[in-house]
This record gives structure tokens, sequence and C-alpha cells, in this order.
């Protein structure tokens, strides 16, 4: 088993990140107004949601099947070009990562190796683990922009997080709003990808970025699509067990247990491509 993260003091951030995002959360369904954001046309666009590393791994798959050309594993694991260009996506957190990589025709084996490596990095203590968030989303960029027109997919993708709004009065929380806007350049996509997977403590460094954090705080006002890429819902079964473990506490993931989420999301995928395995 490979630790992301193994110091106490990463749990501690963890659950004070929890208990931020519970607080912050608290204030929305106290004080905000929760007007669903209009898309272009319900029916071209998908919605991607987070999912933590389970989650982007488990989306990666999904958006590759369903994507790619001829949809066939082998087409998959070779990461051939998408074939979706008339797909506008709305996502958050960990399903616009997986949206990045899905659209820079990154292979989910390079992924893996690129993340292990930042782990490595940040487990000799060469890198913090904010720092290893800001690397993967590097990569991610520049690695898509390598292998295909990234640029051309930005008009495409239509990211959430949620913005955080001065409290009215000394005992009010802070009031929350979705945000979706669509970066015009890899600077902005690079800003909004860390602020739509900002969580205090965890993956922030502070409580906001630039007044925004991860766009999971505020899915009741999200933008409605007629298809949507949804997390395998939960089972007692070993394999859900596993999934959910890893939603909440990813920081302990091997490689072949990315691959079996990998795995999985690709097999969901192909089965609404019409496809069999």
């Amino acid at each position: 088993m490979v630790s992301f993260n193994t110091s106490s003091l990463i749990i501690s951030a963890l659950v004070s990140g929890c208990i931020a995002l519970g607080a912050l959360s608290w204030g929305y369904q106290r004080g905000a107004t929760k007007q669903v954001h209009a898309v272009k046309d319900p029916n071209t666009c998908l919605y991607v949601p987070g999912g933590g590393f389970s989650g982007f791994f488990y989306h990666i798959g999904h958006l590759q099947a369903t994507s790619t050309a001829k949809p066939t594993v082998s087409n998959i694991i070779a990461g051939s070009e998408s074939d979706n260009v008339d797909t506008d996506y709305y996502c958050y957190s960990a399903g616009c990562l997986a949206i990045t990589a899905a659209l820079g025709n990154i292979t989910v084996f390079d992924i893996i190796d690129a993340l292990w490596d930042l782990q490595d990095l940040m487990r000799t203590g060469n890198i913090s683990q904010f720092e290893m968030v800001e690397g993967f989303v590097d990569y991610l960029i520049s690695t898509g922009r390598e292998r295909t027109l990234i640029d051309a997919a930005l008009a495409k993708m239509h990211i959430i997080t949620t913005a955080v709004l001065p409290a009215e009065g000394w005992l009010s929380p802070p009031k929350l709003e979705t945000v979706v806007r669509t970066p015009q350049s890899l600077r902005e996509l690079k800003e909004m990808l860390l602020q739509t997977t900002w969580i205090p403590g965890v993956t922030g460094n502070g409580w906001v970025s630039d007044d925004h954090l991860d766009g999971g705080l505020t899915t009741s006002s999200h933008p409605a699509c007629s298809s949507a890429v949804e997390v395998p819902q939960f089972t007692w079964t070993w394999e859900s067990l596993e999934f959910y473990a890893n939603v909440l506490f990813g920081v302990t993931m091997s490689k072949e247990q990315a691959e079996r989420f990998w795995f999985a999301g690709v097999k969901q995928g192909l089965q609404v491509a019409g496809r069999k395995v």
C-alpha cells in the first residue's frame, strides 16, 4: 500500500479541513440564495462531479470510454483522441481534473506515474502537500497541451467554484455562492482548477483561494445537464467500501487501486456507449 501522506500532521489537517467545510456548508444552507445556474443546452452538456482521488480515476475511465472515437479498451488505454467535440462540460473539484486529463488524451498509467513521482517528492520533504496539488495541475495542463490542442477545448469547460461572500453580521456565517466560469487561457484554467479543488488545510494552504474554494459546497444550485457522470452507488460490497473509503480518505491509495477505480469507470462508460468490455 502506497501512502500519499502518513504523518499525523496531515491527518490533523484533514480533520480541520472537514470541520471548516462543514461550517461553511452550514452557512450555505442557512444563508445562500440557491438559484440554479442555467446552461447553454441541457441536451449537449455533461455534468461531472467531484469524488476525491477514487472519483478522479473513475471519471477519467468513464470519460475516455464515452468520448473516444472507437471506444475499445485497447484504444482507451492507448489514449486515443477525444471525438466528443460538441459537448459542454460542467464540473467541479476532481471532475474538472478528470476532464482536463481526458481532453488532453493523457493515459491513466502516465497519470499514475506522475502522481506517484509527486508523492515521492512530498514524502522526502522536497515539496509540501499544497505544492503537490499545484504540481499535479501543472502536469495535466502541460502534458495535455503537448498531446492535443487543449487550448481549443477551453471553451467547452465550465468550472464550478464556491465563492465566499462577506457575512452580514458578526454572528452570521459567511455566505456561499455558486460561480460558473469558462477559462479563457491556460493560466485561467490552472487558477480555476486550483480553486475548485481547494479544501482548507488539505489541498489549499489557507481558507480560500482568491475568495473561492471547492465547488462541492453548493451542489444544490449547480447547473442541470441531461447527462451526468456519477460515482458508483454505495452498496455493502468490498468494491464499494474500498471506493468510498478512498473518496473520504484518499491519502492512502495504491497504484492497483487507482487502476481498479479507472477500469470501473471504463466499464460503466462502455455500457453508456453501448459497447461491451
